[in-house]
This record gives structure tokens, sequence and C-alpha cells, in this order.
């Protein structure tokens, strides 16, 4: 399964982006940024775009993301009410 076919999210390109989107931030030695946000907005956005590539599957989803199904459905619930750009 891990041959590039398998391949839905490119590491390098994550690296890169994060890399360029807080490199301002960081330079500025003086500022102490809050990157609070960051993280469940990354988790957030990649539970959403495994649900939809596995056209709304949860058990799918829980398999790809490495984690129990039921903690993957509490988690898209949690989404599912705070925001109303879940896939169908």
């Amino acid at each position: 399964m891990n041959d590039k076919a398998s391949v839905i999210i490119d590491r390098q390109l994550i690296k890169r982006l994060i890399r360029q989107e807080l490199e301002p931030t960081l330079l500025n030695m003086e500022s102490q940024p809050d990157l609070s946000w960051v993280m469940p907005m990354v988790k957030d956005e990649l539970f959403k775009a495994v649900l939809a590539h596995t056209n709304g599957n949860q058990s799918k989803a829980a398999r790809i993301l490495g984690i129990n199904r039921g903690n993957y459905t509490k988690k898209i619930q949690r989404i599912k009410h705070s925001t109303t750009e879940l896939p169908k």
C-alpha cells in the first residue's frame, strides 16, 4: 500500500507549504505567534478530505487514517456540527 498509486497526499508539498506560510512569522523573533489553530484545522481538513475520497465511507476513511472507526465517527460528527463544508 506504499506504492505511488496509493499516495493521496504529497508530503513534500505539505512541508513546503507549512514552511512557506510560517516563515514570515517565525523570522520575526520578537513576535509570539499563536499557532494553536493550525493542528485542529489541518486535522479537520484531513478528515473531510479522506471522507470525500472514500465517498462517505467512514469505515474506509478510518482505516486509511489508521484510527478506530468509533473515534473517526465522533470526530467527523464534531466537524459536521462546526461547519457546513462537510462532504456528504
